[in-house]
């Protein structure tokens, strides 16, 4: 039988003993990809609230050098160039609820527990994380259109074995052995194991025998297997399978805090009573050197974060921008 969802047995009952296990891996925020800060919400604070952050960054020094003869001038001093980056924080809160009579006829609590409500926004974390990535790689004109194009890199059939490396020397020139870890979804893992291209890192067991763990490399970058990885399908049926490298720590992570995290809400009334958990979150989550233009909303949202024109390499306000190859982070668009 069944009582607002809920199956239990009215003859012999078999008390619940777990919950489904999560079906998302959510390694996007568990692998090192996050620098986890604490400086936003003080500095928010100190201009009495707010909802971004816009930080100078100082640029380098430069300039020609003249010729020291005792004859020539050196002339008058370059000032150093400097850049800002706007940061915004999100919002975000969800409610579950549960009858009393649910549990009365059951036996069982049916209230969302801690490990579960963390699972759940460490998915939602990773879907923001996901949006972002979409939004930058959305960028249009001018030196925001060159990066998407210098660090998008396009294979017409499967991962081969030198892709990953001439991706990040596409991105990155010189700067290529800046990037550490791969992510990406399990059908291009697959493939790569096929080729014997992932090498499995190594542990002993207690009986000193030589196992693989199941992290690997490719291309001596960390390999993370994620199913929540972009796969779409192209116009001729076969999937397109996005993966992205990173530098760790490519996005800053501040948890802001909310004045009540969790809250609990008793309706004593409704169907025999009913308790709600409410649950509150309020973070930012930064791209290296990417900058989000729009702060006419409060909190963004996922569709906002996907949006193109919503971002840009930071910049002076004018026309200097950042090379696009000091940001550690490559696209790669593969069948498998």
């Amino acid at each position: 039988m069944k009582f607002r969802d809920k199956i239990f047995n009215e003859n012999v009952f078999e008390k619940y003993l777990r919950t489904l296990p999560s079906t998302k891996e959510n390694s996007l925020i568990k692998n090192g990809l996050f620098t986890v800060v604490n400086k936003y919400k003080s500095k928010m604070s100190e201009q009495a609230g707010g909802y971004f952050v816009t930080e100078p960054i100082k640029g380098r020094i430069g300039g020609d050098p003249v010729n020291y003869d005792g004859q020539t001038d050196i002339g008058e001093g370059a000032e150093r160039p400097t850049y800002k980056q706007t940061k915004i924080c999100y919002g975000r809160a969800n409610i579950w609820g549960e009858y009393d009579f649910a549990t009365d006829i059951t036996g069982e609590n049916f209230m969302a527990e801690a490990q579960e409500v963390k699972e759940y926004w460490d998915g939602e974390r990773q879907k923001t994380v996901l949006s972002i990535l979409k939004g930058i790689f959305s960028m249009t004109g001018g030196v925001n259109g060159q990066f998407v194009e210098s660090h998008t890199y396009n294979v017409e059939g499967n991962l081969e074995a030198d892709s990953l490396n001439r991706a990040s020397q596409k991105a990155l020139g010189d700067k290529k052995q800046a990037l550490e870890m791969m992510f990406t979804h399990s059908a291009v893992s697959t493939n790569l194991e096929g080729l014997n291209l992932i090498n499995f890192l190594k542990y002993t067991d207690a009986d000193g025998i030589e196992r693989d763990l199941t992290i690997g490399t490719f291309n001596g970058k960390l390999v993370v297997v994620d199913d929540d990885m972009p796969a779409e399908e192209g116009e001729d049926g076969v999937t397109n399978y996005t993966s992205y490298v990173f530098k760790k720590g490519f996005f800053e992570f501040e948890d802001l805090g909310v004045v009540k995290a969790v809250e609990l809400v008793r309706d004593a009334k409704a169907k025999g009573g009913k308790n709600e958990l409410i649950s509150r979150i309020r973070e930012m989550i930064v791209p290296y050197l990417i900058s989000y233009k729009d702060t006419t909303k409060i909190s963004p949202m996922n569709e906002d974060f996907e949006k193109g024109a919503n971002w840009e390499l930071v910049n002076d306000g004018n026309d200097a921008y950042v090379e696009p190859k000091l940001i550690p982070v490559v696209r790669i668009i593969s069948r498998g």
